[in-house]
């Protein structure tokens, strides 16, 4: 009968030991890991710049006025980069074919309202045709930061930008410059109702008009960003103005079929060609001389902290100042090796 006992006593003291030791593995709720969305100043990443947890993922729509050209795949990588740093933060890429598709852009901001994206980052086609759609984006409570180009009215979260009337003249000054100061100059615009062209035009325009009353701007033309038609329009110039002495294209793709004009005519030594922008054509025709210069502008900047203005608005932190200039640089054939102007020449 001891034996019996002391058996049970035994086959009691050890399962109530296993009830212990599974009990103990038991959560509480306390104690369970939680996440929420990081903001742009968040430290707390591991090194591979993901975000700890299952924190939602923040859909930004990154809707640019075309999506194939060096300048807008510059922007996209750039947000892209900044998303993946962040971790939970997911960026996709939209556009219209052109620029001068202006309907369709519209199109593509009002879906993404209804695909519920928090957050939009907007570079307008037209000043006024994409007032309406960010409105509509506000009162359905997704911020809008604006890049490089706006709308007509302030009723966006944030606007990240070059001072464009500023890099007109800039772009003015450099063609008075290389034409000695007096001489008939074109100019090779991109799109008529798009802010950024409209700034630049008027730059450039008024910098000739108040301080270089010997050079005449023979006209202006509008290629909507296509190289090709951009050639065409300079070799109309350089036929109808046999003694031009310089030609401004206001766009990577305006500066490109300009100074393909330029070679076939066989001008490159006598007319000087300004650009805009630092795609691998540009920077090829810099290298080769063909063009002169070019205003540079920052948008790798532009992408990435166009991502993180996004966030900060999520998180309740909007920026102090909508309007931020994001800076522009000049770059020539004499200053382009610089360390310095290599490195914004290459962002």
């Amino acid at each position: 009968m001891k034996k019996a006992l002391s058996i049970l006593l035994v086959c009691i003291l050890v399962l109530s030991m296993l009830v212990g030791c599974t009990s103990g593995g038991k959560e509480s709720g306390a104690d369970k890991e939680t996440s929420t969305p990081v903001s742009a100043g968040d430290s707390a990443r591991d090194s591979s710049g993901d975000s700890s947890g299952d924190s939602k993922v923040i859909k930004i729509a990154l809707i640019t006025k075309m999506v194939d050209s060096p300048y807008w795949q510059t922007v996209k990588r750039a947000a892209e980069e900044k998303a993946k740093e962040l971790g939970n933060v997911e960026v996709t890429h939209l556009g219209p074919p052109t620029e001068a598709d202006i309907d369709k852009q519209v199109q593509i901001v009002e879906a993404c309202i209804n695909d519920d994206y928090d957050g939009i980052i907007l570079a307008a086609c037209d000043v006024d045709a994409l007032v309406e759609p960010v409105k509509k984006a506000k009162a359905a409570g997704i911020p809008v930061v604006m890049i490089d180009s706006g709308i007509s009215e302030p009723v966006y979260d944030a606007f990240l930008a070059t001072n464009n009337v500023q890099a007109g003249a800039e772009c003015a000054k450099l063609m008075a410059e290389l034409i000695g100061g007096k001489g008939q100059v074109a100019i090779i615009n991109f799109a008529a109702g798009t802010q950024t062209a409209i700034d630049r035009e008027t730059g450039f325009t008024e910098e000739i008009k108040n301080n270089y009353p010997d050079i005449e701007i023979v006209g202006v033309q509008y290629c909507n960003s296509d190289p090709t038609v951009a050639a065409n329009q300079a070799t109309d110039f350089i036929t109808a103005f046999p003694d031009l002495k310089g030609i401004w294209g206001a766009n990577d793709q305006s500066a490109i079929g300009v100074a393909q004009a330029v070679t076939e005519q066989g001008k490159s030594e006598s007319i000087m060609v300004v650009g805009f922008d630092n795609s691998d054509d540009i920077k090829a025709g810099l290298k080769s001389g063909t063009i002169k210069g070019t205003a540079v502008q920052m948008p790798t900047l532009m992408g990435s902290r166009g991502v993180e203005i996004v966030l900060d608005i999520i998180n309740g932190n909007p920026p102090a100042e909508k309007d931020i200039d994001t800076g522009v640089t000049m770059v020539t054939t004499e200053n382009m090796n610089d360390p310095k102007i290599d490195a914004i020449l290459n962002q």
